[in-house]
């Protein structure tokens, strides 16, 4: 048996929940959640959340229901999680580009690539590897029929 909360008892919040950090995506923050109940994010996903099935770890996709069940294990409000969707951090960095050139500015660009490098799923990792790759294969055509 192990430490998770399968909501036994609806309305009270979980004895271990950290808090998201600044930056961190909702993906990363309960992966980070699972870890500190020592089981995996598919075993947390389905016995906290009741995540299962095709998609079950794509968070950008979650349901009102299934926040407001995190919301209340965690103390967390909903709109903080919300914003913690890659697109509303992605739209927070536009707001601070001009920012970005600063010190601090690039300290948060720098721990934002990080963190979403970490919380990519396995589906847009691959997108960007098949973008990049046609990138790539465009350029090299290109380039031989500009150089003939």
């Amino acid at each position: 048996m192990s430490g998770i909360p399968a909501d036994p008892m609806p309305g009270r919040r979980w004895p271990l929940h950290p808090q998201p950090s600044e930056w961190e995506g909702l993906e990363t923050w309960v992966r980070r959640i699972a870890d500190t109940y020592g089981v995996s994010y598919d075993t947390f996903l389905k016995r906290a959340l009741g995540r299962t099935g095709r998609g079950a770890r794509d968070l950008n996709g979650i349901s009102e229901a299934e926040l407001a069940r995190l919301s209340v294990g965690t103390g967390v409000p909903i709109e903080r999680m919300r914003a913690m969707y890659p697109a509303m951090i992605w739209a927070r960095v536009n707001e601070l580009q001009g920012g970005l050139l600063t010190e601090g500015g690039n300290k948060a660009a720098g721990e934002l690539g990080r963190r979403t490098g970490r919380a990519m799923s396995r589906a847009a990792r691959r997108r960007n590897a098949y973008a990049t790759a046609d990138a790539g294969r465009l350029a090299r055509q290109n380039w031989t029929v500009y150089r003939a």
